[in-house]
C-alpha cells in the first residue's frame, strides 16, 4: 500500500481484486524465494540477468542481445540460457516482475474520501508507475503475440488496474444504471491506460504534468456525464 492510501477491507470489488491476485500467484510463484541454498542461487541469477534486461531497456535499447543482457547481468552467455530457455522466456520473467512490482504498489483507496482526492490519486500512481516502465512494457507489449507468457502478465496486469477502479469508484458506479455500469467502467480503463499514457508521453509529446492533467479530466468528464444522467456522482463525504 502507498502512502497515504486508505485501506478498506470488505469494499465493493474486493472479489475481483481477490481473483486477479490469485492470477498473479500462478504468474509469480515460481520466483518464490527457494529454501534450497542451489536453487535460491538459481534464483538470484535469473532476477539478475532479469533486472539487467529491464535495465537495458530503460535506458533506451529497445531489443538488446542475449550477449548484451550477459554482460550487463556479469554472467556468461552460457549462464543466461542455462537459467532460460530462450529470449522469451526470459521476457516472460520480467513481465512477472514488473507484475509483482505493480500489485505490491497498487494504492487502496476508501471510497470514503471525496470524488477529487480519489482521481487525483488514482492519476498520480498510475503517471508515476508508468513514466518508471514505459520501456519494459513497450517492450513486453512487442513480445506479447508470441509469447504466451508475456501476454498473462499483461492482461493480469490490466485485470489489476480495472478492478482497482472498480473498487476505488464503486459509490459512483454504483449510480449508473446498471445497463451502462460496464460501458463507464470500460471508459474510465481506458482513459487510465498505459496505452493512453504512452500516446500522451511518446506520440503527442505532451509534458508528464499535462498528461496527468489530461487523465484526470478524463475521469472528471465522465463522472460529470454520470452525474447530469441522475447518478448521485461526487456525494461521498471526505474521509476525517
Amino acid at each position: 500500500m502507498t502512502a497515504g492510501a486508505s485501506a478498506a477491507p470488505g469494499r465493493p470489488g474486493d472479489a475481483g481484486r481477490e481473483r486477479t491476485g490469485l492470477e498473479l500467484a500462478a504468474l509469480i510463484a515460481p520466483e518464490e524465494p527457494a529454501r534450497d541454498g542451489r536453487l535460491a542461487r538459481g534464483q538470484r541469477t535469473r532476477r539478475t540477468v532479469a533486472v539487467a534486461l529491464m535495465e537495458l531497456l530503460r535506458a533506451g535499447d529497445s531489443d538488446p542481445t542475449a550477449k548484451a543482457v550477459a554482460l550487463k547481468a556479469g554472467v556468461s552467455l552460457r549462464l543466461v540460457f542455462h537459467h532460460f530457455a530462450d529470449m522469451d522466456d526470459l521476457y516472460q520473467l520480467v513481465g512477472a516482475l514488473q507484475l509483482r512490482r505493480q500489485w505490491a504498489d497498487m494504492p487502496q483507496l476508501s471510497p470514503k474520501l471525496s470524488l477529487s482526492t480519489r482521481i487525483e490519486r488514482t492519476v498520480a500512481h498510475r503517471a508515476a508507475l508508468f513514466e518508471e516502465t514505459s520501456e519494459v512494457r513497450r517492450a513486453l507489449v512487442c513480445r506479447a503475440p508470441t509469447c504466451r507468457g508475456v501476454g498473462q502478465a499483461l492482461a493480469a496486469s490490466d485485470d489489476l488496474f480495472r478492478e482497482d477502479l472498480k473498487a476505488t469508484f464503486a459509490p459512483e458506479l454504483a449510480g449508473v444504471p446498471a445497463t451502462s455500469r460496464a460501458e463507464y467502467l470500460g471508459a474510465l480503463d481506458t482513459g487510465t491506460s498505459w496505452e493512453v499514457w504512452e500516446r500522451l508521453r511518446a506520440t503527442s509529446g505532451v509534458a508528464a504534468r499535462d498528461a496527468r492533467r489530461v487523465m484526470s479530466l478524463i475521469l472528471e468528464a465522465l463522472f460529470a456525464v454520470a452525474g447530469r444522467s441522475g447518478a448521485a456522482v461526487g456525494s461521498t463525504p471526505s474521509a476525517s
